[in-house]
């Protein structure tokens, strides 16, 4: 009996924006030419990392460039699509945008859609019609640490997918799930990680853009993520979305179930500094009760604790904080907060963050819980019981 073919992931060092061209160009023929299936008129969406317009934290545009100019000169017709306006900030006044139509996710057409097999998102969602109707789909996203995630690259790249209001009931859902269920609906055909930059810390509370300068390309999300996972010093084990995609039969776990070209993940490997993951009160008078948080939820309440430790050191109040669930409620001193889903019951205790985990904006609860102005937006990311009204925004 024949063993299946291993999925293959490329590697290779890039030393700028000069080169990226002939280096995506040799990780396209170590994969076997992926884009030579592309028939002439072929619509081919090109999902960036792209919406931020901070220097070093989104998908470099000459490889977007490079992408679309390799898809054009097949004779398909390349899209460069993500949420939020920052895409044309970035990219309209580009060279991409020679080869490549420039548009948002929150720009266009939505169509209510199903996810069969999904296993969070499990009722009709509406997502842009050109997420359904492309003929091929390239992801591009560019690897960072995540404070609640572990990770993000090609997988998590597809929650923004969505229009921008969705990530709130991606969130809701259950990130890691959600995440998978997303890549369900619609596989990538190729993937090309942009690791020039990468993002590290306690993103995305806060963080900081590294020049690593590599690229991997593979046809595999799950076995680019893996590879480039233990490219960063990362156990994808540890990954909640990594292993609900393995078990579900998306992809290999494991490096060794990986078909690795180009070169060598040793010569490559470099050391990311990672998201908290332990829970430190930054003084006392700030109560951390956390012991029986998922993982998720953990995480974001370490990082939480990490991005805000100043801002809680300068405070005089007193606060409590709780996160996942708890038998009995410990006791409640100062200003209280309660963080993740599995505490809504409890809601009108406190100030009340939903998500599985919350997002990074919802780290605004805790500024509001200190007494200080939250913007409008922000205040639409935590409730407040009635009897806290008077707390104020």
């Amino acid at each position: 009996m024949t063993e299946p073919a291993r999925p293959c992931v490329a590697l290779a060092p890039v030393a700028g924006d000069a080169a990226v061209p002939g280096v995506l160009h040799r990780l396209l023929e170590l994969i076997d030419e992926p884009l030579s299936a592309l028939r002439p008129g072929a619509e081919v969406l090109i999902k960036p990392n792209l919406f931020q317009t901070t220097p070093g934290f989104h998908v470099s545009p000459a490889l977007l460039a490079a992408i679309a100019r390799a898809v054009a000169e097949h004779g398909a017709r390349p899209v460069i699509a993500e949420r939020t306006h920052a895409i044309y900030e970035l990219l309209n006044d580009h060279e991409a945008a020679r080869y490549a139509r420039v548009v948002s996710f929150d720009d266009l057409p939505l169509r209510i859609t199903n996810i069969p097999g999904a296993t969070s998102l499990r009722v009709p969602i509406a997502v842009p019609e050109l997420i359904e109707d492309c003929d091929y789909f390239i992801g591009v996203p560019q690897l960072r640490t995540h404070a609640s995630v572990v990770y993000s690259n090609a997988m998590k790249n597809l929650v923004g997918l969505l229009p921008g209001y969705t990530t709130r009931i991606v969130h809701m859902a259950g990130v890691d799930e959600s995440t998978v269920d997303l890549n369900l609906m619609r596989p990538q055909d190729l993937v090309i990680c942009d690791g020039t930059t990468v993002i590290e810390g306690n993103y995305p509370m806060d963080g900081r853009a590294r020049w690593v300068g590599f690229l991997a390309a593979g046809r595999n999300a799950v076995a680019l993520d893996v590879a480039v996972g233990v490219l960063a010093g990362f156990d994808p084990d540890s990954v909640a979305y990594l292993r609900d995609a393995h078990q579900r039969g998306m992809g290999p776990l494991a490096l060794e179930d990986i078909d690795l070209r180009g070169t060598p993940l040793a010569e490559l490997a470099f050391d990311m500094v990672k998201a908290p993951i332990e829970i430190v009160a930054p003084r006392a008078g700030i109560h951390v009760h956390a012991e029986h948080a998922c993982p998720a939820c953990s995480r974001f309440v370490a990082g939480a604790m990490r991005a805000l430790a100043e801002e809680l050191c300068a405070w005089d109040g007193e606060m409590t904080i709780i996160s996942g669930p708890q038998v009995q409620m410990p006791p409640l001193r100062g200003a209280v907060v309660l963080v993740g889903n599995c505490l809504y019951e409890s809601r009108d205790l406190g100030i009340f963050i939903e998500g599985c985990p919350p997002r990074a904006i919802q780290l605004a609860a805790f500024r509001y819980a200190m007494g200080k102005p939250v913007g409008d937006h922000e205040r639409t990311q935590f409730r407040v019981p009635p009897a806290l009204e008077h707390v104020s925004a």
